[in-house]
């Protein structure tokens, strides 16, 4: 099936529509589900130029290619985003070659899936089932960078960091993926308006995504804004519960936290001292991990109280309370959660290596873990404080031979 004007017209108009929503929403991780839906279905179904010999050829990628690029542009130009547009003409572009391509190799009988869809006969369901494997592998295609980027920079490894990916993005992805599949084959019988009526459900999903994303920006402002009242009442030193959420949730991914679990762990660790606002005597220089073990438990316990009573935080009560708790007590009660060690192990290097300690004679990072090598596996979990090493290793704070004489 060739390219006509009036399907690419309505292709470029659905793409730019989605671009320049994409731009204002801010849909899930900058991605237009509804853009790369459109061009992947004009990829897998469509070609241009148009010659003899020439159908279901690479060469006949060009047009959905040229549609795609275009509307990317166009957005960005009318929006004065110039910088955004080799980010995502990769993005875009990404998907409908690799779909593009898929669907033109031959297949075991000499046919190509392009050619199926032109005359697919009775095998509609085993293609259909084909396009749907092509869509997926497409959408999923351009992840595969971001998560080793994240695995360069000390993010976590690269198949936590793609689980990651597959579990913000999977859904609206999938969504795109099948509409994709769905106006691919429709496009040989209805023509443009397959574009209209299978890309709406897409069209109408976007707002209520939308909400859904402000509402957990909403959400996790509040929770900064609870993370900074130790620090602004002078009780915590300045940045602490953010630098432990940034230790805390690599060292998670490192341990295998399932990728829906880590929202949970850098809340954790960002109200893990909000307890100091309710004792009695201030923690000279915030830094818990110099205090006794019975003044440890009694922050922990007043932040679980003081987060037991909102209805929305209440679940990471447990997890507060126990980051209060030596490892060997964690190991009699059995029942202590890993982010509970992780939140543990986190406070204590940055208080031994942060400012409060600092103008007392504070650590620097081998120093600090060395001291808490000391205390292990009597005060700390021992694979959490391994996992802190290689964190530490692969952001070259501490180098590889440091890293390995502190595991011996």
């Amino acid at each position: 099936m060739s390219l006509t004007w009036s399907l690419a017209l309505v292709g470029l108009l659905t793409m730019l529509l989605s671009e320049a929503w994409r731009q204002r929403s801010a849909a899930p991780g900058g991605e237009a589900p509804l853009s790369q839906a459109t061009a992947m279905a004009l990829a897998m179904a469509t070609a241009w130029p148009v010659g003899p010999g020439s159908d279901g050829s690479v060469v006949g990628l060009l047009g959905p290619l040229v549609l795609a690029s275009s509307a990317v542009l166009l957005v960005a130009m009318w929006r004065q985003r110039l910088g955004q547009v080799p980010k995502d003409m990769l993005r875009l572009g990404t998907s409908v070659v690799v779909a593009g391509l898929l669907v033109r190799l031959p297949g075991p009988g000499g046919d190509t899936l392009i050619e199926s869809i032109w005359d697919h006969g009775d095998e509609t369901v085993l293609i259909a089932l084909a396009l749907l494997v092509v869509a997926v592998v497409a959408v999923a295609v351009p992840w595969v960078p971001r998560a080793v980027r994240a695995a360069a920079r000390g993010q976590g490894q690269i198949w936590a960091n793609l689980a990651g990916e597959i579990g913000r993005q999977g859904p609206v992805a999938l969504a795109g993926a099948s509409t994709a599949v769905v106006t691919a084959l429709a496009l040989t019988a209805l023509g443009p308006i397959s574009l209209v009526l299978f890309l709406v459900p897409l069209l109408v999903l976007q707002p209520a995504v939308s909400r859904q994303r402000e509402t957990r920006l909403a959400q996790r402002q509040t929770l900064f804004a609870l993370a900074r009242l130790p620090e602004e009442a002078g009780l915590t030193a300045a940045g602490h519960g953010a630098r432990v959420a940034a230790l805390a949730v690599p060292i998670a991914r490192d341990l295998g936290v399932e990728a829906a679990d880590l929202p949970d762990v850098e809340a954790a660790a960002l109200l893990h001292d909000i307890g100091q606002v309710g004792i009695p005597r201030p923690v000279p220089g915030g830094a818990t991990v110099e205090i006794s073990a019975r003044d440890q438990r009694q922050i922990a316990s007043t932040g679980s109280s003081i987060l037991g009573r909102t209805a929305e935080l209440s679940r990471l009560a447990s997890v507060v309370s126990d980051v209060g708790l030596a490892h060997h007590r964690a190991e009699e009660r059995g029942d202590v959660s890993v982010a509970s060690r992780i939140v543990r192990v986190a406070s204590a290097y940055d208080d031994l290596t942060g400012r409060a300690t600092r103008l007392t004679g504070g650590n620097g990072p081998v120093e600090a873990l060395e001291r808490m090598l000391r205390s292990t596996p009597h005060e700390y979990d021992p694979e959490v404080v391994q996992a802190l090493i290689r964190l530490l290793e692969r952001r070259g704070v501490i180098s590889t031979p440091q890293s390995e004489a502190l595991r011996r």
